[in-house]
């Protein structure tokens, strides 16, 4: 009898313990937590004359409803010469984790003003895709492309923003394009917009130089 008794009280001592390392080792993995919402006042793609102004528009974060604080980083703005800037608006959630949006202002050279680079463009390799370039209405030398790589079929997930804020020279700024991030380098473009140039800045889309020459 008293054996029995001691191989149950060890049964349940080992239940027990079990039960014990159970609920330590789950304790607090499973937790929902609320990413920052960022709400920017006013247009996100911006364009102004060089020796124009620029005048911060505003930013708001809220985490669930309730407003927070909001950190400014990226560049600043100098109207007085032309490129291309990026601000960054970053809010933490109070579990730490970070929520980022961006806006983007153009400023352009006099000397590009009014030129007009809309058009279809192939690419002169790999797929030989065709990029169709359109201007973005009410800001001035800001234009999309529907195929910042040149591949086979372009759509949505290829289409991305870029300005021509200098004679011979393109800004194709850092973008998520549905969550994928794009941008890219040495972006320059033939002074009679018979051609651009750029190397895309994206995974699996390499280093090489994308010429892509205007369709008559």
């Amino acid at each position: 009898m008293k054996h029995r008794f001691y191989i149950v009280s060890a049964l349940f001592l080992a239940v027990a313990l079990l039960y014990g390392c159970d609920e330590e080792s789950t304790g607090g993995v499973s937790k929902i937590t609320y990413y920052a919402e960022i709400t920017l006042t006013g247009d996100q793609w911006n364009s102004i004359p060089q020796g124009g102004t620029w005048t911060e528009p505003g930013v708001k974060a809220t985490e669930e409803g309730a407003e927070i604080e909001v950190t400014t980083g990226g560049d600043v703005v100098n109207p007085n010469v032309p490129g291309v800037y990026v601000i960054e608006y970053t809010a933490v959630n109070r579990d730490g984790f970070p929520a980022t949006q961006y806006r983007y202002v153009g400023v352009i050279s006099p000397d590009v003003a009014g030129s007009d680079l809309t058009g279809k463009y192939k690419r002169d390799a790999g797929d030989q895709g065709i990029s169709t370039v359109t201007k973005v209405a009410g800001k001035a030398n800001l234009y999309q492309t529907d195929n910042i790589g040149g591949v086979k079929e372009p759509g949505p997930a290829t289409t991305v923003n870029f300005y021509h804020y200098a004679p011979g020279v393109l800004g194709v700024p850092y973008q998520l394009v549905a969550g994928n991030p794009f941008y890219a380098q040495n972006a320059t473009v033939e002074a009679d917009g018979s051609a651009y140039h750029w190397v895309v800045i994206n995974p699996g889309y390499g280093t090489a130089l994308r010429n892509f020459n205007k369709q008559k």
